[in-house]
């Protein structure tokens, strides 16, 4: 077979743009597609089972202290301090004669946050678990066992509860919105590379120099795509067959491989009495369908002529996208 030559040809970058400006709405309905399987998949790997929900309760604590002879007493009492202290049996004891029995203290412990957030005098509890009902239970629990810790305990003059809300669902952090743009960038990113490599692969004819990367031949015109350019091509033919004589039109036809049992076998057969006529013609004249015929298959042709010796004289291009041909050229080529 006569050699294909890809890589002197090269990639003609206009000829890809113009291809890709007209599938660009593939990427568009990929970036779309993908934005809403992005926000598909992170609801359902962010979807927390009911069993392992979080409620949470807040409750803001002043706290009174009560100063020694330095004035300084309730400097001792920090973040770190009130968590330890809520955990430890002075104020756990407590806090677990006002629960049920079948509630432990290792629940409670790990329920619990105790923290000073600015002012010393603030203390702001945290109770988490997976109940709301059993949020409750101890956020009520805890709060009247530090208000008793402040009736008894001298570094207090009292234990006040100032504001306590009610046990509710912990909304995990939302990145709908991130999600869908990781969905539409990876989606649209590999659609057009799989369009690149496609592109890249798709060797079939659509335009003359297409023609270069398996021929010398003389490209003779495009027929059928404009008044201009079937008159240029029947002028070119014309001018043939005065110099040279008689000219055979070879159609060349790629068709599908013929399933088996559908009586298509003979699709890309050609007969001997066609091979005669292209051999005694003075030379051939192969007419390639826009877009139909690969740049392998050409090549087979060809090489099957020039074993026969029938000589190419040259080639045409039938039935071509005149729109774009002309976004190709630049100019409205088929018309005038």
């Amino acid at each position: 077979m006569q050699e294909i030559r890809y890589a002197d040809s090269g990639m003609d970058m206009k000829k890809l743009g113009i291809c890709f400006m007209r599938k660009c709405w593939i990427v568009l309905a990929a970036a779309v597609i993908g934005a809403v399987l992005g926000c598909v998949i992170y609801t359902i790997v962010h979807t927390v089972p009911e069993s392992e929900r979080e409620y949470q309760a807040v409750s803001k604590i002043y706290l009174d202290f009560a100063a020694d002879e330095t004035g300084e007493v309730y400097q001792a009492y920090n973040g770190y301090t009130w968590n330890d202290l809520m955990v430890t049996d002075p104020i756990l004891d407590v806090t677990m004669e006002y629960l049920p029995e079948d509630y432990t203290r290792e629940e409670v412990a790990a329920a619990t946050k105790a923290e000073i957030l600015s002012d010393l005098r603030l203390l702001t509890i945290t109770i988490t678990t997976h109940s709301v009902d059993r949020c409750t239970a101890i956020m009520q629990a805890t709060e009247k066992s530090l208000v008793k810790q402040g009736s008894i305990a001298k570094e207090f003059k009292n234990i006040t509860v100032i504001q306590t809300t009610e046990a509710g669902l912990v909304t995990a952090d939302n990145r709908t919105v991130q999600a869908a743009l990781i969905g539409l960038v990876a989606a649209a990113a590999l659609t057009l590379f799989g369009m690149l490599f496609y592109y890249m692969l798709d060797d079939r004819i659509l335009l003359a120099v297409d023609l270069k990367i398996v021929t010398d031949a003389s490209f003779i015109g495009y027929a059928g795509a404009g008044e201009r350019l079937d008159r240029e091509y029947n002028d070119n033919l014309s001018y043939l067959q005065e110099q040279m004589g008689v000219i055979s039109i070879f159609p060349v036809v790629q068709k599908a491989v013929a399933q088996k049992g559908e009586g298509n076998d003979k699709d890309m057969s050609i007969t001997q009495e066609k091979w005669k006529e292209l051999c005694d013609a003075d030379g051939v004249v192969i007419m390639v369908e826009y877009g139909k015929v690969h740049a392998a298959y050409l090549a087979y042709m060809l090489d099957q002529l020039k074993l026969r010796k029938c000589w190419t004289a040259g080639i045409a291009i039938t039935g071509a996208d005149e729109k774009f041909l002309n976004r190709y050229y630049g100019r409205a080529i088929g018309r005038g």
